[in-house]
């Protein structure tokens, strides 16, 4: 059984979208998921893809963050929120769908 790798249910088609289109898509994670997700292992999401870990990348600043300039100030303030503001990191991590 896959562990589970969540995302709020307003992403699921951008997300989608962006695997059928590119083949891969990323995601951040702050404060107490920092960690949780590993390169190369499995998850489930939860519309029933298997999606591979491809990179997790730590950054301190917000504006470190690839496509940063492509945020809006809302999601740049929720990051900044729940780490730099905090004095914790965030993993920037790409993921794919799992090839068979």
């Amino acid at each position: 059984m896959l562990k589970e790798i969540s995302f709020p249910e307003h992403e699921y088609e951008s997300i989608q979208n962006f695997l059928n289109k590119l083949g891969y898509c990323y995601t951040t994670r702050v404060y107490k998921e920092i960690g949780k997700y590993k390169a190369g292992e499995l998850y489930a999401a939860p519309w029933g893809d298997v999606l591979k870990i491809d990179e997790v990348k730590k950054y301190w600043k917000v504006s470190d963050r690839p496509f940063y300039d492509e945020m809006n100030d809302d999601e740049k303030t929720e990051i900044r929120r729940y780490s730099e503001d905090i004095g914790l990191p965030y993993e920037f991590i790409k993921f794919s769908r799992r090839t068979v």
